[in-house]
């Protein structure tokens, strides 16, 4: 099995704001939400980084749509297994099944806690140019030992830039609501250098636009055969 079909999926304002340094801004409608759940359902896992899980403590789970069986892997990106035991993603081990993805930076005896709950925990070293935990390795432990073939993506902006980075991603969901709520402070969707040359951007194609109510629903896939240097 190769990679994974990866999706991401994100709520942003109209210039790009995702979350704030408190946490995720409350952005998807409940006609989005109803939509979300129902990608959640057509996946075989669900990935967020451990900012998300810090500042938001999601349940990530299906709920507005009747979940399939297994329910999909809820995973986590975490080199230093700062999650929280108590953590909503941490419950229930046997109904909803959470991979943590981890180091040896982080503490045995919290690995093996974590493991005692019935948490999946995979040790990566792969890391990648800026020292994240290397998301090419991850794909493929998700593929090869899960069988994982659908990722969605929910966040953080790391791992989403990253995954776009390393053209990594097969579609991004972007629902934009219509607000503006200005940088100060803000967290990017896509958070990297900006380009001079707009050929040197990365470049998508539009699949479809959806207005949903107080926003737009925005489907895109990578552009292939592009000019990017």
């Amino acid at each position: 099995m190769g990679k994974p079909e990866v999706i991401i999926n994100v709520a942003s304002t109209l210039d790009g704001i995702i979350g704030s340094e408190e946490g995720a801004l409350s952005l998807s409608t409940k006609e989005d939400w109803f939509r979300v759940h129902e990608l959640r359902n057509s996946v075989e896992a669900i990935l967020i980084g451990i900012n998300t899980v810090l500042n938001d403590d999601p349940l990530l789970t299906v709920r507005y749509a009747e979940p399939k069986s297994p329910h999909p892997f809820r995973v986590v990106l975490d080199s230093k297994c700062r999650i929280h035991l108590g953590s909503k993603i941490v419950q229930d081990q046997n109904r909803f099944p959470t991979i943590v993805f981890t180091s040896h930076q982080s503490s045995e005896e919290k690995r093996k806690k974590l493991q005692s709950l019935g948490v999946k925990v995979e040790l990566i070293e792969e890391r990648d140019e800026s020292n994240f935990l290397d998301m090419r390795t991850i794909l493929k432990v998700l593929s090869t030992k899960y069988f994982v073939s659908s990722v969605l993506v929910e966040g953080g902006s790391t791992i989403i830039t990253q995954l776009l980075k390393k053209k990594l991603v097969d579609v991004l969901h972007i629902f934009y609501r219509f607000v503006f709520v200005g940088n100060r402070g803000g967290i990017n969707l896509y958070n990297d250098k900006l380009v001079q040359d707009i050929q040197d951007a990365l470049m998508f194609e539009v699949v479809e636009i959806t207005k949903l109510d107080k926003g737009i629903l925005v489907t895109l896939t990578p552009k292939k055969n592009t000019n990017n240097k």
